[in-house]
């Protein structure tokens, strides 16, 4: 049942929240592939923009892979706000990371 909370709330920010962008400070990974997507958003909570379901999904980016975030309380176990913490990235670059197992 936390699951599906999760996944409402997920879609419910997606949709208001509107268009966002990374701190003025990262560079963009424009050319979108593997290595220079997962290196730009290293470490970083990441989605892609849209209003979907698969739009809302938060992904940590580690290790060159991105692991899709299924449990909502692990983003403050782990030192995380939500949603001030997630980055909304092109969906070029968050498809060109590999995907790894999900954190549960």
């Amino acid at each position: 049942m936390l699951k599906t909370i999760f996944a409402v709330l997920l879609c419910m920010w997606a949709c208001s929240c509107g268009p966002t962008s990374a701190p003025p400070t990262e560079k963009s990974a424009s050319t979108a592939t593997p290595s220079t997507a997962a290196s730009v958003y290293e470490n970083k909570l990441v989605r892609r923009p849209g209003t979907g379901v698969e739009d809302g999904k938060v992904y940590l980016v580690h290790n060159g892979t991105k692991r899709w975030i299924v449990n909502a309380s692990w983003f403050a176990a782990n030192g995380f706000k939500f949603p001030e913490d997630v980055h909304q990235i092109p969906a070029a670059d968050l498809d060109a990371i590999p995907t790894a197992d999900p954190i549960k």
